[in-house]
C-alpha cells in the first residue's frame, strides 16, 4: 500500500537526524502582503543549508487569522491563556531526529502558542532543540528562555532571530547568516 503524501512534511533527499518545524504566517503582515510567511522562508533557508527534513505546522481550524492586528490579539489571547492549539497532520518517525529546529514568528516574546502544543505532543528525549524566529523588532529574546525554562530536560542551543522583512527582501544576506549561525552552533 502505498504512503499517503503529506502536505505539510517534506522529506530530504537523504536520511537525516535533523527537523526544521515551523509556524508561518501569511497575507497581510507586518511587512505586508506576504503570499509566503517571513518564518517560511527561514526554515526552508535552514533546511536547505542542513539537507534536514522540514515540518510546517498549520493549525486545523484557521486559528489564525490572515490578518496582522486580529493575529496579534489571537495569539495574545492564547499566550495569556496558555493555550494549545491543535495542528494538521504530524511528522512521520519523529522519534528518528536527534536535531529539532523550531521557529516561528515572534509575537509578544513567545512563538505562536501552536510550536508549544508541538513540542508537548512529542517525546523529546534525549532531543536537541534549537529556536528561531522571525520577528519586526523584538528579535529572539525570552523565546529561548521559555524554551529552557519549559524543557529542562533538553539541550537548547544558541538560537537565532532575523527581521521578517530581510526574509523577503535579503535572501542572499539572510543565507550568510544562517550558514555562519549553524557552523558556530554545530
Amino acid at each position: 500500500m502505498k504512503a499517503k503524501k503529506s502536505k505539510y512534511f517534506k522529506a530530504a533527499k537523504s536520511s537525516t537526524d535533523k527537523l526544521v518545524v515551523y509556524f508561518s504566517a501569511k497575507g497581510f503582515q507586518a511587512n505586508g502582503m506576504l503570499t509566503k510567511g517571513n518564518t517560511a522562508n527561514l526554515a526552508e533557508i535552514i533546511r536547505d543549508e542542513l539537507h534536514a527534513d522540514l515540518f510546517q505546522l498549520v493549525s486545523i481550524d484557521e486559528h489564525y487569522p490572515n490578518d496582522y492586528r486580529p493575529l496579534l490579539e489571537i495569539s495574545k489571547k492564547d499566550i495569556d491563556s496558555n493555550a494549545r492549539p491543535m495542528y494538521q497532520e504530524d511528522v512521520p518517525d519523529f522519534a528518528k531526529y536527534k536535531y529539532i529546529f523550531i521557529g516561528g514568528p515572534a509575537w509578544f516574546f513567545y512563538w505562536p502558542m501552536i510550536n508549544y502544543t508541538f513540542l508537548d505532543n512529542h517525546d523529546l528525549t534525549d532531543k536537541t532543540l534549537i529556536p528561531f524566529a522571525t520577528h519586526a523588532g523584538s528579535g529572539l529574546k525570552g523565546i529561548d528562555d521559555h524554551l529552557i525554562e519549559m524543557y529542562p530536560n533538553n539541550k537548547v542551543l544558541k538560537g537565532i532571530s532575523i527581521n521578517g522583512s530581510d526574509t523577503q527582501a535579503d535572501k542572499n544576506h539572510v543565507k550568510k547568516v544562517i550558514k555562519n549561525w549553524l557552523i558556530s552552533i554545530l
